[in-house]
Parts: structure tokens; C-alpha cells; sequence
């Protein structure tokens, strides 16, 4: 058996984060053969379909099982496509929800328990339980009773924006203590934190306790850090042309034309069925969340214009 769950770091100390489409990573972890893998998520910057993305790769790592704190509808859609149970409301330590599991105190929900988008407004879990950086390859975990061994991480390079979403300003700075909130005019592509700039600022600005400068000027290269691998997975992605579309699932398809209807970007037209032109399709998922029919699935593709 093989389980998710969703985490605010790499190791079975930190905590389950509540938000499932854009987590920091997921656990995923064998139930049989012990072992743990630790996923940062490739979906955490998309502007929109950030839950079906990820409720794919889940499909895709073979998980038969979803441990958060919260699933929207769109991606419950997803896990009820794959057979996938999710169980919500979990919180605390990872390691306490996977003996949780394993004792059978969870069950499985029936619905979604909270609205769409909800990921986007919800600001991230606090800092994790190990107090180590969210980004740390490969981490030794000590391990469940029964004994977890390596909670090794990966960066998966899908899904990492949406169309030519790579350039919005975002025109805030990280208004952490004095001196580090204000902006220098940077810009970050959307969906992305805009951090401000410490080139430039005097010795310990503002009057700011050392300590609390350190810890944010850390805070802030971390955050530079994960952009600039999610800008070179996306820069990768264009070059490839490989992208997240919309695909018609034609046995399924009735041609009701409601997906015509909600498609922000007026990449489907119907023609006997529904036919989706990739090259206008940005992967919102905004027609896989409303087919009354399940037809409407997002995949990765190879599209060149």
C-alpha cells in the first residue's frame, strides 16, 4: 500500500500541511516495503488547476491513499476518477498521522471539505517541526516504530506555470522586520513570492536584532532559490514544449458544450465532440472541474506552435 501525505518539509518530523494542491511536498510512503519519499511539489506556483495537477501525479506515483488537512473539489474529482480515498483534517507531525493510519483511526472522506481555490488565499503552514529548510534534498529520517529509512527528495519538473504566465510583478516585498519589506523593483513571475532585494541595504537596517536578520536574509535566499529552479523547470518546459492541456476522454464526451462554455481562454470548440486547441489550452482545469460527464482530463503534452 502506498500513501501520501502532504507536508510542510522533507522528513517524517514536520508537520501535514493543510493545503493539498499547493503543499511544499508530498511524502510518499510504501507501507510494505518501509520505504519514504519525499516530493517537492511541482505545482505549488501554478496560477490555477494547482489540485488536479497534483491529484494526477498522485495517480501517477501509484498512491492509493491521500493523508491532508483539506481537498478542494476539483482535485477530490480527480481521486474519485483514480480510486484514490482521501482522508482530511489531519494536522500535527507526519510521522503521528502515518502511525494514526496504520492503527485505523482515520476514515476516508465523502466529499470535499473546503471550496475551490482554496490553496490560493490560505498562506503557508508555520516553519517545519525539524526546523530544517523546506528545500533539503535528502534528509535521514529516523523513522517510524517499524522503521522508515531515507525520506529522500526530488524535484519533478511538471506543470511548473501555466501559458506565458512568466512575467506579472507581484510589486511587493517580503515585509519581514525593519528595512526588509520594501520593494526594489523587482518583479516575480506569477504565482511566485516577490522577494525584496537585501542587495544594497545598510548593515543590520533599521535597527534589526541580528538574530532576526540572519534568520530572514536565510528565509530570503530560500525563496530565491526555489524561484530560480522553478524559472529553469520552466525554461525547460518551453524549450521542450511540453505542457499541461486539456484531453478529451472521446467515449466519455457527449458534446454538451459546457466546457466551451467555461473555458476562460475559448481553447474548446465542439465539432461532433469537444476538440481542445492546445495550442490556446493554459492547464487551468476549469473544464475538467465542470464536465458533468468526467471527460475532461489534464495531461502533459508535447506543444509546439
Amino acid at each position: 500500500m502506498i500513501i501520501a501525505v502532504t507536508s510542510t518539509g522533507p522528513t517524517l518530523d514536520d508537520n501535514v500541511e493543510p493545503r493539498f494542491g499547493r503543499c511544499a511536498f508530498f511524502l510518499i510512503i510504501d507501507m510494505d516495503a518501509m520505504q519514504c519519499e519525499a516530493l517537492e511539489n511541482p505545482n505549488i506556483a501554478l496560477g490555477g488547476g494547482a489540485g488536479i495537477q497534483s491529484a494526477q501525479l498522485m495517480s501517477e506515483k501509484g498512491v492509493t491513499t491521500v493523508l491532508t488537512g483539506n481537498c478542494g473539489p476539483n482535485a477530490f474529482s480527480v481521486f474519485g476518477q483514480a480510486g484514490i480515498q482521501v482522508i482530511v483534517g489531519v494536522s500535527g507531525p507526519v510521522r503521528n498521522a502515518v502511525e494514526q493510519f496504520k492503527a485505523g483511526a482515520f476514515s476516508s472522506a465523502s466529499e470535499p471539505n473546503v471550496a475551490s481555490h482554496f490553496g490560493i488565499n490560505v498562506a503557508p503552514a508555520g516553519p517545519t517541526a525539524t526546523g530544517q529548510p523546506k528545500t533539503n534534498p535528502m534528509v535521514q529520517g529516523s523513522g517510524l516504530a517499524m522503521g522508515f529509512g531515507m525520506c529522500g527528495g526530488r524535484g519533478m519538473g511538471r506543470g511548473m506555470g501555466r501559458g506565458g504566465g512568466m512575467g506579472r510583478g507581484m510589486g511587493k516585498g517580503m515585509g519581514r522586520g525593519g528595512g526588509m519589506g520594501r520593494s526594489m523593483g523587482m518583479t516575480a513571475p506569477m504565482g511566485m513570492p516577490s522577494p525584496s532585494p537585501a542587495a544594497g541595504l545598510p548593515e543590520n537596517a533599521g535597527g534589526q536584532d541580528p538574530d532576526q536578520e540572519l534568520a530572514a536574509l536565510k528565509q530570503q535566499a530560500e525563496i530565491l532559490e526555489q524561484q530560480k529552479q522553478q524559472l529553469n523547470q520552466r525554461i525547460s518546459q518551453l524549450q521542450s514544449g511540453r505542457r499541461s492541456v486539456a484531453v478529451i476522454d472521446s467515449e466519455k464526451c457527449t458534446s454538451c458544450g459546457i466546457c466551451v462554455d467555461v473555458c476562460p481562454v475559448g481553447a474548446i470548440e465542439i465539432k461532433q465532440q469537444a476538440v481542445v486547441n492546445e495550442k490556446n489550452c493554459t492547464g487551468c482545469g476549469a473544464c475538467v472541474s465542470e464536465c458533468p460527464n468526467g471527460a475532461m482530463i489534464i495531461s502533459q503534452r508535447n506543444v509546439h506552435h
